[in-house]
């Protein structure tokens, strides 16, 4: 049974699992890969006892490159599979109002604790629009709902005052935030009432540990799957405030994310949007299958990403294999 938004808040808070979607070696959606990789992580002695919860098809579940049908197979397992030992949170956003509501109630009647709402992307709807669209989600469903503002993804980054307004609709209570600005980061997490919503890091362990310090309620990570004794070193430090224990476990972490990183500059030249002036895309192109490969890696079938993004070249595996076990990691 899902909780109601209000409990749901207070799980809002710790490590968000960000939970792969494996295709196998033809693209098709791996079911008992999937059903796999959940008990592995839900299982895992590391986790026991922690904030945790679950956040499936967002970015990195790539919930864009599925069918809508596939979309619901993956909601169906996860809340299954699941089955109440974290809380679940689905992404059920889409370009069009109309659609997100359809993939919401979906996710609800699944069983799905909270939902996880990108802004419109592809268009560019006004202020107003946009909070028509979150209101109008809200009155569709009864669960609580998370903000996903990703202007990485969206084309938009909804400003404090309007996520503030958004706050106070009564199941609206969750803020990923992707931005990779310290000032805007800080300024939600000081002029939104903790009552009313709970912030976390969605560019994960790069802005957690620096807004660990200023109350910031948890992170996303991709770590779960195959580093989480790193993932806990980092959350417990931030919740000491603990600046030396933060630095060492995100410096570990950055094993794993400067190598993704060069993987990206070395094979795309192509520059986007958000950087028009530089050759170097960050870790986009790979990063989905540069994850899924340190999965598997450490014995999780975690299967490739599905085009149009890029998976990971032979010759690239064997430094993988050596900084992953730099990072404490169980490689196979």
């Amino acid at each position: 049974m899902s909780m109601n938004p209000q409990e749901m808040k207070k799980h809002i808070k710790g490590i968000f699992h960000l939970s792969l979607t494996p295709f196998d070696s033809a693209g098709n959606l791996d079911i008992p890969a999937l059903k796999t990789s959940i008990r592995m992580v839900t299982q895992n002695p590391v986790l026991e006892g922690e904030d945790v919860v679950f956040l499936a098809l967002g970015t990195t579940g790539e919930f864009y490159a599925m069918s809508e049908e596939e979309n619901r197979q993956v909601i169906d397992v996860v809340t299954q599979e699941v089955n109440g030992r974290f809380p679940v949170m689905i992404g059920t956003g889409r370009a069009g109002t109309k659609n997100t509501i359809e993939m919401s109630k979906y996710a609800q009647s699944a069983g799905a604790d909270a939902l996880l709402v990108i802004p419109p992307y592809y268009t560019m709807p006004t202020e107003e629009g946009v909070i028509r669209h979150f209101e109008s989600v809200a009155d569709a469903v009864e669960i609580g709902i998370t903000i996903y503002n990703n202007p990485a993804a969206s084309k938009l980054w909804l400003p404090m005052p309007v996520i503030k307004r958004l706050a106070k609709v009564e199941n609206i209570i969750g803020l990923k935030e992707n931005t990779n600005n310290p000032m805007a980061f800080l300024t939600m997490l000081q002029n939104i009432p903790k009552e009313d919503m709970a912030i976390f890091a969605g560019l994960g362990h790069f802005m957690y540990q620096f807004m660990c310090f200023c109350d910031c309620r948890g992170f996303v990570t991709e770590m779960l799957n195959y580093a989480p004794h790193l993932a806990v070193e980092l959350y417990h430090a931030g919740l000491e405030k603990d600046a030396g224990k933060v630095r060492a476990a995100a410096d570990k972490m950055n094993l794993f994310w400067n190598w993704v990183f060069r993987m990206a500059a070395k094979h795309s030249g192509i520059p986007s949007a958000l950087h028009p002036a530089s050759q170097i895309p960050g870790d986009m192109p790979y990063y989905q299958a540069a994850n899924k490969m340190a999965a598997q890696l450490c014995g999780m079938p975690a299967g490739i990403a599905r085009g149009p993004m890029e998976n990971i070249p032979e010759e690239e595996i064997a430094e993988l294999k050596e900084i992953l076990k730099e990072m404490g990691c169980n490689v196979e």
